[in-house]
C-alpha cells in the first residue's frame, strides 16, 4: 500500500457522513423494597406450588406472599 492509497482513505474517512447516536430517555420506574430470602422446601412441595401457580394464573412468589399474608397478616 502505497502513500497515495493512504491518502486516498484518508480522505475517503473525511467524506464519510458521521452518525450521531439517540439516547431515549425512559422514566425510572418506582422500585418495590425488597429482600431476598432463599428457603429449602421439599421437592413435592415446590412441583405442588408450581402447579398451584400455572392454574391460578400467578407466579410462585405471587403465590407464597399471599400465602403468608393470609396467614400471618390476616390480608
Amino acid at each position: 500500500m502505497g502513500k497515495q492509497d493512504i491518502t486516498s482513505l484518508i480522505n475517503e474517512v473525511k467524506q464519510t457522513e458521521k452518525k450521531t447516536s439517540i439516547q431515549k430517555v425512559v422514566p425510572i420506574k418506582q422500585k418495590k423494597v425488597e429482600t431476598l430470602f432463599s428457603v429449602y422446601i421439599p421437592t413435592e412441595k415446590l412441583k405442588q406450588l408450581k402447579m398451584l401457580s400455572v392454574q391460578d394464573g400467578v407466579s410462585i412468589k405471587e403465590l407464597i406472599n399471599s400465602a403468608i399474608d393470609e396467614k400471618y397478616f390476616n390480608k
